[in-house]
């Protein structure tokens, strides 16, 4: 019966040292590091597109204006 018990907490070990990796892992350095160019770089972009899309809009409203302005 000793042998089953002890066979039966080995084969446990694995598996709750996996999950709680999975569900209760703390982030590490490199990880907050990662998380922080990410957002710094999704920032980048927000503010590329908004550039961007304010050209577009200032040039479509300079041809709309010549467009339609009386000569």
């Amino acid at each position: 019966m000793l042998f089953k018990v002890l066979a039966f907490l080995i084969a446990a070990i694995p598996v709750f040292l996996f999950l709680r990796t999975i569900f209760f892992r703390r982030p590490n350095r490199v990880s907050e590091a990662t998380k922080e160019f990410k957002r710094q770089l999704d920032i980048g972009i927000y503010i590329f597109i908004g550039v961007v899309s304010t050209l577009v809009v200032i040039a479509l409203g300079k041809l709309a204006y010549t467009w339609w302005s009386p000569l």
